[in-house]
């Protein structure tokens, strides 16, 4: 058994946990999860991950590879197998999902056929949207990952499917049967994969080791009610091997019967309770105060907030079916924060009151608080250096306290911009900082 497998292990029985080994980090590599009539599938753990596997016709790769890291995968595949590349699917339109050149490249210079790579068809739009906002994609994700450490930057250089379906699309290359089916859950161009000769289902996104990616407080709009169908219907296909798009593989009928039933049951609960309020016409800020999942679920190694969180699924609920109005009648045309932090500090005695205020709630362990009278405090008095380092410190413990990668990114660029030295720090990494912040706890 390799790392890869160790730790899938380890993750399951509860010797280890996500928080520590978060589904987007290490240990990474290739590992050989099975052999059918000498038709080997690999799994390829990486910052997401591929499936590789081999047919009389050549190679067919789920995800081949993340547009930044495809050349590891690339030469870790060919020291195990020299066939060409036949087929590639794209199981979202993801940066770190599609990345193909390598492979390209390689069948040009020997002469092979140019890989078959199949997406679904909203990966076209998927792609014109990511050149049209190509700057705004990278600062948000400068925030998600590296919390506003470095500079923006965002890939253009998308590889097309030259082959695109609709609902479903079932195949047979070398000898190898491959159903493919189409699912809005993270994305609106979602696909998951099953191979029925060898039982292995590949999620693609819509699994990851983690509560599910459905609100992502800075990306586009997520389907939870579709996803949680889906997760269902991957479960009906009584898989043996689950290869998930983060996170390590799960071995076994019943256990992946269970993860994917349980994340659906989460969904599940997370939609009903917010639409049972929504139709009692609530506010968002009642909602969100409101709704809760069960610790059964939330207890499960499969399902906890280390990626994304429950409170920011319900915001993306309530967005699908409610627009952007939250129901506060102030939040419809508001004044300038800036505006309403300096009357807020004025009542207050200035902004330092407001910053030391907001300390003293930070040591009293009420974080929520504390954070809304820092950031008034700065906002009040943006020149003040003493408030600047109070709030930053903040927002600093903030991200310490917090779980989710979403939550942690925001954190750190919040107090990374409120510091008074605005040149690059340490805070870096959010994947990073989340597991050093545990084992500080620890």
């Amino acid at each position: 058994m390799g790392k890869v497998l160790e730790l899938a292990e380890d993750l399951w029985t509860g010797k280890k946990d996500t928080f520590t080994y978060h589904p987007f980090g290490m240990p990474r590599g290739l590992e050989l999860i099975d052999d059918q009539d000498n038709n080997r599938t690999w799994f390829y753990r990486g910052f997401s991950n591929s499936i590789i596997r081999e047919s009389n016709e050549g190679l067919i790769i789920v995800d081949p590879g993340a547009l930044f890291d495809v050349r590891e995968r690339f030469n870790a595949v060919r020291k195990v197998s020299q066939q060409r590349l036949h087929t590639a699917v794209f199981t979202h339109g993801h940066v770190d999902h599609v990345g193909i050149k390598n492979y390209l490249k390689e069948s040009k210079k020997k002469g092979w056929p140019k890989p078959q790579v199949i997406g679904h068809k909203s990966m076209i739009d998927r792609f014109e949207r990511y050149k049209l906002t190509e700057s705004w994609n990278g600062y948000i994700n400068l925030r998600q990952f590296r919390g506003n450490q470095g500079e923006p930057m965002f890939p253009t250089g998308f590889y097309y499917p030259d082959k695109i379906y609709e609902g479903e699309l079932q195949l047979k290359i070398g000898g190898v049967d491959i159903q493919l089916k189409h699912a809005r859950g993270e994305t609106d161009d979602h696909t998951w994969v099953f191979f029925p000769d060898s039982s292995i289902l590949c999620t693609g996104d819509l699994f990851i080791w983690a509560v599910p990616n459905t609100g992502n407080p800075q990306k586009v709009q997520r389907y939870a009610k579709e996803w949680a169908i889906a997760l269902r219907e991957m479960a009906s296909k009584n898989s043996k091997i689950l290869c998930p798009g983060h996170g390590v593989p799960i071995i076994g009928n019943e256990r992946v019967k269970e993860a994917l039933n349980n994340t659906a049951m989460l969904l599940e609960s997370l939609h009903e309770q917010t639409i049972d309020l929504m139709n009692k016409g609530v506010s968002l800020d009642t909602i969100l105060h409101s709704v809760k999942v069960s610790d059964d679920l939330l207890i499960k190694p499969y399902l906890k907030p280390v990626y994304d969180e429950p409170e920011f699924i319900v915001r993306n609920i309530w967005r699908l079916y409610g627009g952007w109005y939250d129901g506060t009648p102030s939040h419809l045309k508001p004044a300038p924060e800036a505006a309403q932090a300096k009357e807020i500090a004025n009542l207050s005695g200035g902004g330092i009151k407001l910053a030391e205020r907001a300390k003293e709630l930070l040591n009293q362990g009420d974080l929520r608080l504390a954070c809304h009278l820092a950031e008034w405090a700065f906002l009040s008095s943006p020149d003040d250096k003493i408030i600047r380092k109070i709030a930053s410190d903040i927002f600093t413990a903030r991200a310490k306290a917090e779980t989710s990668t979403m939550a942690i990114g925001i954190y750190l660029s919040a107090a990374k911009d409120m510091r008074v030295d605005t040149g690059e720090g340490s805070l870096g990494n959010t994947i990073i900082f989340s597991q050093d912040a545990r084992r500080e706890k620890e």
